[in-house]
């Protein structure tokens, strides 16, 4: 088979895999709208606060995962993917839906012999100006020019909802974990590093696929739509966004890059907690998550406060 050549279109096995932390009502409504839509052969939830499975979910064939203790969003992937294997699965958080016709979008996606990775378009609700929000919703996963960290690129031409946005696979850095459909190869060979536990987890397995020769996807005009909320606290936020990031460049970034992080995360530190002191606020918050200037150094373009998505606290968690 020849490199842009289409697999022999089969029937394939999807499995929906869900990550549940917290709000049990919220979990329950995504399991059941994911298992409306006709489109996944099972439904697993990895329950990481230990929760049992309820009540309102007995009737409804799904799997319902309680691991030893919480193994974070990469572990809990890996876990919901080995315990019930497929051809393709699609993982998600509890805060993020799909309509049909974008699942089925996605899973065609994988027709094509080297996608190992493929993802919708995710709206956020981050702004609270529905337009901007729309607008941003239509990005570029990349990698910021100095720091080489990931951040998401507004797509000038996509301005609103309402345009048309060509049918076509639209080849990134990263794919956002939030909604993210992988290849059983992906997870087989490649697989979640859980020792991230909450953030750029879908970074790295997307680095390591395309290193062993997968493409990774958005597929457009796919979109998943997120609630806007987050499971995380201000706290686990400051704790998990400076050290994973940290992480992701010891394993994948040369010692230039490593020190200027260093110095960076340092700096940005003491400028946070200068000011929280001027103006009298009481705990400390995540750098990326109070700052806009982010990117502006290392990215040498303005970009967005959440441009990280679900690697700094906001957005896609």
């Amino acid at each position: 088979m020849h490199e842009g050549d289409q697999e022999t279109i089969t029937p394939r096995r999807v499995n929906a895999v869900i990550v549940h932390h917290g709000d049990l009502q919220r979990t329950i409504r995504a399991v059941l709208n994911h298992w409306n839509l006709g489109v996944f052969s099972d439904v697993v939830i990895v329950a990481n606060d230990l929760c049992g499975r309820p009540d309102a979910l007995k009737d409804i064939p799904c799997t319902w995962l309680i691991p030893d203790r919480n193994i974070g969003f990469g572990g809990a992937c890996q876990l919901g993917a080995t315990a019930r294997p497929a051809d393709v699965y699609a993982f998600f958080n509890a805060h993020v839906t799909i309509d049909k016709t974008s699942a089925d979008l996605c899973i065609a996606a994988f027709d094509v012999w080297d996608v190992g990775i493929a993802s919708p378009y995710i709206y956020y609700p981050g702004s609270g100006k529905p337009i901007a929000d729309w607008a941003f919703s239509y990005n570029l996963r990349t990698y910021s020019r100095i720091l080489r960290l990931p951040i998401k690129v507004p797509l000038r031409d996509k301005n609103n909802k309402g345009e048309i946005i060509p049918a076509e696979l639209l080849d990134n850095d990263w794919a956002a974990g939030a909604g993210v459909f992988c290849r059983h190869e992906v997870i087989r060979d490649v697989g979640w590093d859980g020792s991230y536990f909450l953030g750029i987890e879908d970074v790295d397995i997307c680095m390591r696929a395309k290193k062993s020769g997968w493409r990774v996807v958005i597929v457009a005009p796919a979109i998943a739509s997120h609630t806007g909320e987050s499971t995380r606290t201000e706290t686990i936020a400051a704790y998990y966004g400076p050290r994973n990031q940290l992480w992701f460049t010891r394993k994948y970034r040369d010692r230039r890059v490593q020190a200027l992080l260093t110095v960076y995360l340092l700096l940005s530190l003491f400028r946070v907690a200068v000011a929280d002191v001027l103006r009298g606020v009481d705990r400390l918050v995540c750098v990326p998550q109070r700052e806009e200037f982010w990117m502006a150094g290392c990215c040498g373009r303005r970009v967005r406060r959440h441009c990280l998505g679900n690697h700094c606290g906001r957005g896609e968690d």
